[in-house]
């Protein structure tokens, strides 16, 4: 069927700007973080979003002051987790994974990359976004908690200080 009647048409629009702008301002309140590159935490946040908004627009089961305050439960829900995270350590390890080594000193770290499931070609790939084309020049290449391939150039792994909060940076 095509549509059943005017007013749900009507009620499908204005439920859609009001939970648009709900949401752009939660979010907007909820700062930064909520935008920032998605580690898993953030990424199951954001689909809850979108299926909460999905259902606010489509469902009349749900009112707009329902989805409202999932919106707003959801928000606060992460800013607690990072709150959490960023004093207790034993939390974040619950919630977030630490950045892995991949390749130290132009050698592969053929046990972390299975664990990771990451490939040389990933990895390659990774260096020659990153404008180097030697994989033996370079120092280090770190799988980043949101999943991204970090690409340190220079120097020797062991003497990079960014790579301290690393897993596997000395070993």
């Amino acid at each position: 069927m095509f549509f059943d009647t005017w007013h749900e048409l009507l009620r499908v629009i204005v439920i859609t700007i009001l939970a648009y702008g709900t949401l752009v301002l939660i979010l907007r309140l909820s700062g930064k973080r909520s935008l920032a590159k998605l580690n898993i935490f953030d990424f199951v946040v954001t689909v809850a979003f979108g299926s909460t908004l999905a259902t606010v627009l489509l469902s009349t089961d749900v009112s707009f002051a329902e989805g409202a305050l999932a919106f707003a439960m959801l928000a606060l829900l992460q800013w607690l987790v990072a709150f959490l995270s960023l004093r207790l350590s034993w939390f974040k390890g619950l919630i977030r994974a630490d950045p892995r080594l991949v390749l130290r000193d132009g050698e592969f770290l053929e046990d972390a990359m299975r664990d990771e499931r990451i490939t040389r070609s990933d990895i390659e790939g990774a260096i020659r976004k990153s404008g180097h084309g030697t994989v033996e020049d370079v120092a280090a290449v770190v799988l980043e908690t949101d999943g991204d391939l970090s690409v340190v150039a220079s120097g020797r792994a062991a003497e990079c200080t960014a790579l301290r909060s690393v897993a596997g940076w000395r070993g």
